[in-house]
């Protein structure tokens, strides 16, 4: 099913990659066992409790920005959200978001195409709310400007303001973006997307600007600057809960010691569920294991933290990522009378965009 698909390659050619760096440079197959030993994985349980508080403001966000389209919902959202993170986590190239589209076309009266949009809507706010957490990060300091850095924020005007003011430049670009394609009229915005791809020949171009099209259906929800900021402010609780997961999975590993103070270990929490989470939008296989795994120890190497300590740590909380949404989502499906193969084939007869997905797939 995927084997012709170039994105299915793409992705694990990345994640192949991103899991060969992530071993060669922060794993001793001498010491990590240790490390996993000694950690207190009696702080995973409390940890699971906000994973999924998580979900629960993300089904609410969801529920949000489905009113236009769907209203009052018939059935649970909450069990709709875990189905396509279940998804996500089993199948490459994040067919869950189509698949999850797709599940909540068949509960509610609603065009899984325009669902879809909706789900980029949230796509584009976890980019920002993440980058509002890398910018929080750098306005506590820079999480100790000279972990990070080194003597850099000495050697230019302004110093640590300057370097928390580029923290916070990516947020304000990726917003003021969101903002203009959520306010502009969908002709228009067909419009630049014509221009911009002039180089493409006519019929692949017109299969572009359909799927634009269908998406903008669900992009509409959010057709002004309160509407975005609303969405917005449902994205923080929801990465919030997950960053205090990820604290509280760090204290079971001791790494508070590692850093100065208070603020420092919460900045380094905030700068890890930024990196490890952004990474992402790289390519990589069902998961994101790669890139999540690889950026995130990354960050904390950066900040301090000990190599085999920084990578075991990054492990468990991917691990404690993939299993409780996978099961549950499983089970939820199962108790709906659904499988997650004839909810794929549905999405596909649907005839929703799969990216980089060939005729022959």
């Amino acid at each position: 099913m995927f084997f012709g698909n170039k994105a299915f390659w793409l992705g694990a050619i990345g994640s192949v990659a991103f899991l060969a760096v992530f071993v060669v440079l922060f794993v001793d197959f001498d010491t990590i066992g240790g490390v996993l030993s000694d950690a207190n994985y009696a702080y995973i349980a409390p940890s699971l409790v906000f994973y999924f508080i998580a979900v629960w403001f993300r089904s609410a966000r969801w529920k949000f920005l489905l009113r236009p389209l769907i209203g009052k919902p018939k059935k649970s959202i909450y069990s709709v959200v875990v189905v396509g993170y279940m998804a996500n986590n089993l199948i490459p190239v994040r067919i869950g978001e189509i698949v999850r589209s797709y599940y909540l076309s068949l509960r509610e009266s609603c065009s899984a195409p325009a669902a879809f949009g909706t789900v980029a809507v949230e796509r584009a706010t976890d980019v920002l709310a993440l980058l509002f957490f890398l910018a929080a990060a750098g306005l506590l300091g820079t999480v100790g400007v000279e972990r990070a850095v080194g003597d850099i924020s000495s050697d230019i005007p302004g110093g640590a303001p300057v370097l928390a003011l580029v923290a916070l430049l990516p947020f304000v670009g990726v917003f003021s973006v969101v903002v203009i394609i959520s306010t502009t009229s969908s002709k228009t915005v067909l419009g630049w997307l014509d221009r911009m791809m002039f180089m493409v020949k006519r019929n692949p171009r017109s299969r572009l600007l359909g799927i634009a099209e269908r998406l903008l259906e669900g992009l509409t929800v959010v057709s002004s600057p309160t509407d975005l900021l609303k969405v917005f402010a449902w994205s923080i609780p929801v990465w919030g809960s997950e960053a205090v997961m990820y604290y509280l999975i760090a204290l079971g590993f001791d790494l508070r010691p590692v850093f100065d103070s208070q603020i420092e270990f919460i900045a380094a929490i905030l700068v890890f569920t930024s990196a490890a989470n952004l990474a992402g939008v790289l390519p990589s296989t069902a998961g994101s294991w790669g890139p999540f795994d690889f950026f995130g120890a990354a960050a904390l190497v950066a900040l301090g933290v000990g190599q085999d300590v920084a990578a075991a740590y990054a492990l468990t909380v991917h691990v404690g990522l993939w299993i409780p949404p996978t099961v549950l989502g499983a089970v939820l499906l199962v108790l709906d009378g659904n499988s997650l193969s004839g909810l794929m084939k549905g999405a596909r007869d649907s005839g929703q965009p799969i990216a980089g997905e060939s005729s022959s797939a």
